[in-house]
């Protein structure tokens, strides 16, 4: 199964969605959520990074800053996951970042073939699930004490 590959997307002349480097995880000014998670995983930015495929995450820049990360990876043939790292200014770029995400992730649908794509949010986490939602994402079960602060999670999917 090859990578996505997906170009780069400008949204308006002062917000981009790019191919994911390092230095780009490392300068968001992460929220709370993500704050847990860098306490209770060893090495989380490393994860996430050596993680991420290469071709198939993305960063989104707004007036120079890192307002989020997200990714695609695959499980196997057919079924992929994808993932997001928010900043604490994610709302105030909700609307485009928002399309933009829904092309690329439409693209990697329609183009490589998945028939399904996952992603796990906070039951708690109402601006996560929003955003799941308006990418077309729909509730699939609730995970109880899924994540690593022991928090009941959605499985999220779209076919």
């Amino acid at each position: 199964m090859g990578l996505i590959q997906i170009p780069e997307i400008r949204m308006n002349h002062d917000e981009n969605i790019v191919s994911l480097r390092y230095e780009h995880i490392t300068r968001i000014k992460y929220n709370e959520d993500t704050l847990e998670y860098i306490e209770r995983i060893p090495n989380y930015v490393d994860y996430i990074w050596d993680s991420s495929i290469r071709g198939s995450s993305w960063a989104w820049i707004s007036r120079g800053k890192v307002v989020g990360a997200f990714g695609v990876r695959y499980i196997w043939n057919g079924v992929a996951e994808m993932w997001m790292i928010p900043s604490k200014d994610i709302r105030n770029n909700a609307i485009s970042l928002v399309r933009g995400a829904k092309i690329l992730t439409d693209t990697a649908i329609y183009d490589y073939d998945i028939k399904r794509l996952q992603i796990s949010v906070k039951v708690e986490n109402d601006t996560a699930f929003r955003f799941a939602k308006s990418l077309g994402f729909g509730v699939e079960s609730v995970m109880k004490r899924f994540g690593p602060e022991g928090a009941d999670y959605y499985m999220m999917v779209r076919f």
